[in-house]
């Protein structure tokens, strides 16, 4: 498995950090915007957005992990830990759903138009957030297509769903106050958060099934197989003989073991150079994997 330095390893837990004290702040407006309305929308962000410090919170703990050095004697566990917490996520999302789904149905009961204070706490805060969505989003692809980073363009795509979030419900809260005047109107707001308890619904079921898959060990595909043997045959002359590969596929991360044998008249340096030569090409090749070569001895005659 190839390892980060040290310093882009602490980079990404303060980036991390950062995200999840953010999440913090949002979470406390947003909760402070609820108490202050009776909006159904505002209840939906502020268990959307509590999600989302969740799984912010978890990412830092487990990346303040892996940078004090407990990947490299748990290599097998932390790949489960990672899925168990997005089972944890995706548990605590089926529970926002409920919340959100009840609340709706209890304003499509008793409708009455959104009022109170908090709408306004609301509605700066969806802009506030907009404009700094929108500002990570750009630099993280501008950074993503600078730097060739599939994690950087992964984190644009997540800062652009957040920027048409907000925006959304801005524009449910300003529906919802501007067209108090009809009687029609009191039930955008719970129509808004049935919307966003529908994104929670579909992110939940794409948590549950991918996390739920990588928890269960499996072999590698055909074609990482043949990746491996293309490899070890493109250096046959380098070692005297082939005695096993065992791979498997843990989560996200892919474990290869292969036994070599190599002739007595080779020198430690001949054979170490051949060993960090396969793993560095097998590593490169295969995203997320830590590559073994052990000794093996030749078998009795």
């Amino acid at each position: 498995m190839s390892h980060l330095p040290a310093g882009a390893g602490h980079d990404k837990e303060a980036a991390a950090r950062a995200g999840a004290l953010a999440g913090l702040l949002d979470v406390a407006i947003c909760v402070a915007a609820v108490c202050a309305s009776n909006s159904a929308v505002l209840l939906a962000d502020a268990l959307k957005t509590f999600l989302e410090f969740v799984a912010m919170l978890l990412a830092w703990l487990a990346l303040r992990r892996i940078s004090r050095g407990a990947s490299r004697n748990f290599e097998y566990g932390i790949g489960k830990l990672e899925n168990l917490s997005g089972l944890l996520v995706g548990a605590l999302m089926i529970l926002c759903l409920l919340i959100i789904l009840g609340n709706a149905i209890r304003n499509f009961v008793k409708p009455a138009h959104v009022s109170g204070a908090g709408l306004w706490i609301g509605i700066a805060d969806q802009l506030i957030y907009f404009g700094i969505n929108t500002v990570l989003c750009r630099r993280s692809r501008r950074a993503a297509a600078r730097e060739n980073s599939p994690a950087l363009a992964a984190q644009g795509r997540l800062l652009f769903t957040r920027a048409v979030a907000n925006a959304f419900i801005l524009v449910a809260l300003v529906l919802s106050m501007g067209l108090a005047r009809f009687g029609w109107a009191v039930y955008v707001d719970p129509c808004a958060s049935l919307l966003i308890g529908g994104s929670i619904l579909l992110a939940a079921l794409g948590t549950f099934s991918s996390s739920v898959y990588d928890l269960l060990d499996r072999t590698l595909e055909e074609q990482d197989q043949l990746l491996i043997l293309r490899e070890l045959a493109q250096h046959f002359n380098d070692y005297e003989d082939l005695h096993g590969i065992r791979s498997r596929r843990a989560g996200s991360r892919v474990y290869i073991e292969i036994f070599l044998e190599f002739a007595p008249q080779q020198t430690v340096a001949e054979v170490q150079r051949t060993i960090n030569h396969l793993s560095e090409r097998l590593q490169a090749q295969l995203p997320d994997s830590h590559v073994s070569i052990a000794l093996a001895d030749r078998p009795p005659a």
